[in-house]
């Protein structure tokens, strides 16, 4: 409860034992004679003033301890961590987004390759070929290497986490913070700020569709390949058109940090 509301509930209280005390009291002559109908109401207005100035003193006593009180009473905010500032600089978090993008550039092979799967030759499996297959099979063939195949497909996974779609890492929320960061940018970067800002959510978000898609279309997403084929990338595939996109926006990254350290600075 507020104090601007502590003190209109005292007033209500006073006025209504003000109100009660003037239906109940009579006034009374100093030779407890009823007195004439102008003393009547002259007693009874000296009588009312003065048990006036008794509350008021009563309230205004009670009201100092009660004020006194609750301000050492520990408010709601107190019992739990504060909450982000609206107005707090965003910069180290947007750092950390610009890390998680170019580690993930860095290791564009390790994040879209996974080469734990194991084929069966196609001779292997011809008709002539029937009676050593199921030799094989009856030796478990698939962790034999003469007759298993190690092979490979691609995988959006651990790029869609790295991007912030599922809900992970420090690109989740990242429009929010790059649209605070103005409050901290100089006057005269703020044009440029917002056009690296534009062009970063147009490439993050081209990453995410075409991400997405990779794991659907691509023929190399839903086929597999050689393991010595990992390095034989084809350009025109989504993926490829993703990681393309996630440079693009990590280039608009850098500028907007660099903007926000010269406003910092």
């Amino acid at each position: 409860m507020s104090m601007a509301r502590i003190k209109l509930l005292l007033v209500v209280i006073l006025w209504m034992g003000i109100t009660h005390h003037h239906h109940h009291t009579e006034a009374y002559s100093i030779n407890n004679k009823k007195p004439t109908p102008y003393n009547n109401h002259e007693a009874e207005t000296i009588n009312r003033r003065a048990w006036l100035q008794q509350q008021v003193s009563i309230l205004g006593s009670s009201l100092v301890v009660f004020a006194s009180t609750w301000s050492s009473l520990p408010t709601t905010s107190c019992a739990k961590s504060p909450p982000l500032s609206p107005t707090q600089n965003p910069l180290e978090s947007i750092k950390e987004s610009q890390a998680t993008l170019d580690k993930l550039l860095s290791n564009w092979k390790r994040a879209t390759i996974d080469c734990t799967f194991a084929d069966v030759p196609r001779e292997l499996l011809e008709t002539k070929n029937k009676e050593l297959l199921l030799e094989k099979a009856s030796i478990f063939a698939l962790f034999d290497k003469s007759v298993s195949v190690e092979t490979c497909k691609t995988t959006n996974r651990i790029v869609r986490d790295y991007l912030g779609v599922t809900g992970k890492g420090p690109l989740v929320g990242i429009d929010k913070k790059l649209k605070r960061g103005l409050d901290f940018v100089s006057p005269d970067d703020v044009e440029d700020y917002v056009a690296a800002l534009e062009s970063f959510s147009q490439s993050l978000s081209k990453a995410s569709s075409l991400s997405y898609t990779a794991g659907v279309a691509d023929f190399d997403a839903v086929n597999n390949f050689p393991k010595d084929a990992v390095d034989d990338t084809n350009e025109n595939s989504n993926l490829e058109q993703a990681k393309l996109a996630i440079s693009q926006a990590k280039d608009n990254l850098d500028l907007i940090v660099k903007y926000l350290e010269a406003g910092s600075a």
